[in-house]
């Protein structure tokens, strides 16, 4: 117990503090040698558990020999223990079956997980065809998760889950239709501007029948832009149908959208710019093989070529799919297909004395044949320079037949030039 005197020496009258009393819980038999009272500022006392306490301190393996003489070492309140190579190796050892007798996890992944990561999957990335002087290959580094990830989301939306045709473009009208899509006068929310969508009439869900539809996109795209070809800008897959956004036009040749007559003249510029188209994708190695008054528009006076979903490469080297039989010249259907470019040029031919005549042209009969053997009946109130131009790009030889460099480069397109150039 402490002692009276030492009390009063702790008490402070002046501060009117109460007086310091015993503490009885401390045990008597505390170490307080060399405590001085009547010094200030004295150090406080260290515990006795703390001067009872010692440490175990594991060396590390490649420090396991300790010299207590050394000048690292120091002995004040602490025991190292020195642990032998062969204790530590029992105790890896023991950590390590430890280890081992615990069950391993499995390798579970939640269908909420697998459905995620198929949601963000990305779409493989697929070769052009039509650009054969670019080094490409085709990969898809997802294949096996996509395959295994083909029933959960077929190809319904975008990636948010919306319908991307939908939040872009706000829908005005139906402008097109025909057997395998349908074109509508759209306005992109984001720019204010006025677009053509087309849409594929149906849901392709083979592999085959999407790979057939991307042709006219790849196409599109390995073109690039030019003034006499209707612009390319985005396509996507959204409910399994392809959306193509192209330039919108003010209307085609066709004699059900176009009643006003042409004078030779305006056909003859109409004749030119289409030329002219067929020569930039003949020199890109493409031919169109549907060229007809439907699938040549107008846009601010400009003739723009479209639709180019049987377009295919000059050399054979891809599927050859002929457009509308009335426009293809004898070779085509007789499964001749060493002069690609020269059908092209039969097909415009065609189509001028279509859209001259504002008579559709015969699908079978004499006058059908007729018009493939190039036998072309007068065309009153037209120069014969202008209808033996037009024999000449529906003869029947296709060697005959002049290229679309030679036809752009005839002299009857020279007023022509020099209005442009006006």
């Amino acid at each position: 117990m402490i002692e009276s005197s030492v009390i009063q020496k702790w008490t402070c009258p002046h501060l009117n503090l109460p007086p310091i009393t015993p503490d009885y819980i401390t045990p008597d038999n505390q170490n307080f040698n060399g405590l001085d009272f009547n010094m200030e500022n004295t150090p406080c006392p260290k515990s006795p558990e703390k001067l009872n306490t010692t440490k175990s301190k594991r060396c590390r393996l490649d420090a396991i020999s300790v010299n207590p003489l050394s000048p690292n070492f120091s002995g004040d309140h602490q025991q190292v223990v020195e642990l032998g190579k062969d204790s530590v190796g029992e105790e890896v050892a023991a950590e390590k079956t430890v280890a081992a007798d615990k069950p391993k996890a499995q390798n579970y992944v939640s269908h909420s997980a697998v459905a995620l990561r198929c949601r963000v999957m990305p779409p493989p990335c697929i070769q052009n065809p039509y650009l054969k002087d670019v080094s490409q290959k085709e990969t898809d580094p997802f294949g096996n998760q996509r395959i295994k990830c083909a029933g959960l989301f077929p190809g319904i939306t975008g990636d948010d889950g919306l319908s991307r045709y939908r939040t872009d473009f706000h829908e005005i009208e139906q402008i097109g239709r025909g057997h395998f899509s349908s074109v509508f006068k759209v306005l992109k929310r984001i720019d204010g501007c006025l677009y053509a969508v087309k849409r594929s009439a149906r849901q392709l869900r083979l592999e085959t029948e999407r790979r057939k539809a991307l042709m006219e996109v790849q196409a599109l795209a390995a073109l690039g832009s030019h003034a006499n070809i209707v612009g390319y800008y985005s396509s996507w897959f959204e409910n399994e149908q392809l959306y193509i956004q192209m330039e919108l036009c003010d209307h085609s040749l066709s004699i059900n959208k176009c009643s006003s007559s042409f004078t030779e003249g305006q056909v003859l510029e109409a004749l030119y710019q289409i030329a002219n188209a067929l020569r930039f994708i003949h020199e890109k190695g493409i031919a169109h093989l549907d060229v007809k008054p439907d699938n040549i528009y107008v846009k601010n006076g400009v003739y723009k070529l479209g639709d180019f979903g049987c377009a295919t490469l000059l050399d054979n080297s891809l599927l050859v799919e002929e457009g509308d039989a009335r426009y293809m010249p004898q070779e085509i259907l007789n499964d001749n297909y060493d002069h690609l470019d020269k059908v092209d040029i039969f097909s415009l031919g065609a189509s001028v004395y279509e859209f001259i005549r504002r008579l559709p042209l015969p699908e079978s009969g004499s006058q059908f044949f007729n018009l493939k053997e190039g036998k072309l009946p007068l065309l009153p109130g037209h120069s014969l320079q202008f209808q033996n131009l037009l024999k000449a790009m529906m003869d029947p030889d296709p060697v005959k037949r002049p290229s679309a460099r030679e036809l752009i480069e005839n002299p009857i397109f020279d007023k022509v030039i020099r209005t442009a150039k006006i």
